[in-house]
């Protein structure tokens, strides 16, 4: 009959309506569950303390619930390359970070049970650990000479008055062995002192006067 409703059609909607308000309060509950569970693992109390050689610095925070926790860290917010992490579940977290530069930010977030973030906002919690950048010094060239003297007494009176232009080995031959001689206190420059000036009497000072002077001493 018209104007009468099917028991059917309402039985059907009343399972309808059940099965949304069932939804419904399913949503709420897993709302609650997880902002609850958030709450548990949201650091407090963070801090980030760098050491004075710029090398480390330990993070600490605390927890809710015993958790653990992760740290990635790095020099680009956009690319946290280190990590470093609890090495069992607590509440007092104290985190070593390590392979720092001096006089660097470090940018870096939290991450509990992998699904559970703390990245301040989107910004990253950050810090900037201390000393002094290293700078690059520059040694002077020092280039050593080898001493040709060997011995110092004989060295500083023969390197006055040594010259290339004597006969100190007495050979009849000026060159670059009678220097090397006097210079290594072989001969003393005054063991020629006698043959200088016009000693063949020819009215010419040059090198046979002293090459003859000397060929006579030889004698």
């Amino acid at each position: 009959m018209k104007g009468k409703v099917n028991l059917k059609t309402i039985i059907i909607f009343a399972i309808l309506i059940l099965v949304i308000v069932l939804l419904v309060l399913a949503v709420n509950v897993a709302k609650t569950f997880i902002s609850g569970a958030t709450a548990d693992y949201e650091p407090q109390n963070l801090i980030a303390v760098p050491k004075e050689d710029g090398k480390t610095a330990i993070v600490s925070w605390t927890t809710d619930r015993e958790v653990k926790a992760s740290i990635f860290y790095g020099t680009n917010m956009a690319s946290l390359l280190l990590m470093a992490e609890d090495m069992e579940p607590a509440t007092n977290h104290n985190i070593l970070l390590t392979n720092l530069k001096n006089d660097t930010t470090y940018y870096y977030k939290i991450v509990v049970d992998a699904d559970n973030i703390f990245d301040n906002g989107g910004m990253m919690y950050s810090f900037k650990t201390g000393g002094k950048a290293a700078e690059e010094v520059l040694e002077p060239i020092v280039t050593v000479q080898p001493d040709l003297v060997p011995t110092s007494a004989a060295s500083s009176s023969s390197t006055l008055t040594c010259n290339k232009t004597t006969d100190y080995n007495k050979d009849g031959i000026v060159n670059s062995m009678d220097y090397i001689s006097c210079v290594k206190g072989i001969v003393t420059p005054a063991a020629t002192d006698s043959c200088e000036g016009d000693y063949n009497k020819d009215g010419v000072i040059n090198s046979l006067d002293r090459i003859e002077c000397l060929q006579d001493a030889k004698r």
